[in-house]
């Protein structure tokens, strides 16, 4: 597929809240929260989607051999492919990771959008879902922009719903200061206030299909080391 031309962000689309300066300071620090859990996935090839074209493509921290970027645009993804967020242009079980930063809250389709990400990754890929926490103080800096925070408890029977198995879940990004008027700070740890942190990131893997049980007295075959069946 062709790479579709890069217009320019609609000021009045919600997701531009994500390219101005607010919005970038906040998925910056994100992004730096969940480098832990991007240094724990190895393999090949990954996807990253992010929520704006002036976020920088390349994922820091990530350790595989290459990752493809693709970012919102209204209501698709663009980049070096151009789809809908219910048909990703990629072969089902091809990749080891699938980052989506803040890209399901200005999904047209974001149920399909998860059920995409799940069809794509390989046997014991990662999925690393990012968004914005619906009941942090901080929603009152995107909420008059038209942008709906995750619920985390929804988004995360999606995902099982669509075969991942959740491995953790933890709350990123800074809390809301009302002493400080509008500035967001750091929260001293995963405390009581933890749920009031800006995001939210659910780690969740795609197990391998389990082994069919052999019938009582079916011969077995013994495999030499680095050699399968089938």
């Amino acid at each position: 597929m062709p790479a579709a031309p890069t217009p320019r962000q609609h000021e009045g689309s919600a997701d531009s809240w994500f390219c101005r300066d607010p919005g970038l300071a906040l998925l910056h620090q994100i992004q730096r929260e969940a480098i832990p859990e991007l240094t724990r996935v190895f393999g090949h090839s990954g996807l990253y989607l992010r929520p704006c074209q002036a976020l920088p493509e390349t994922l820091s921290g990530n350790m595989l051999a290459q990752v493809l970027g693709l970012y919102r645009h209204e209501d698709h993804l663009q980049g070096a492919l151009a789809c809908r967020d219910e048909a990703l242009p990629l072969a089902s079980g091809s990749l080891s990771l699938v980052y989506a930063l803040c890209v399901l809250e200005t999904s047209p389709a974001p149920d399909a959008l998860v059920g995409e990400i799940a069809r794509v990754l390989k046997p014991g890929g990662v999925a690393l879902l990012a968004s914005l926490n619906p009941w942090s103080l901080a929603r009152l800096r995107w909420a008059l922009r038209g942008l709906r925070g995750i619920d985390p408890v929804r988004l995360g029977q999606q995902v099982v719903d669509h075969g991942l198995e959740i491995e953790r879940q933890h709350w990123l990004g800074p809390v809301w200061a009302p002493v400080s008027g509008l500035e967001l700070r750091e929260p001293r740890g995963q405390g009581l206030f933890a749920g009031l942190r800006a995001a939210h990131l659910i780690v969740a893997r795609r197990r391998e299909p389990g082994m069919t049980p052999l019938r009582a007295g079916t011969p077995t075959m013994a495999l030499r080391p680095g050699i399968t069946a089938g």
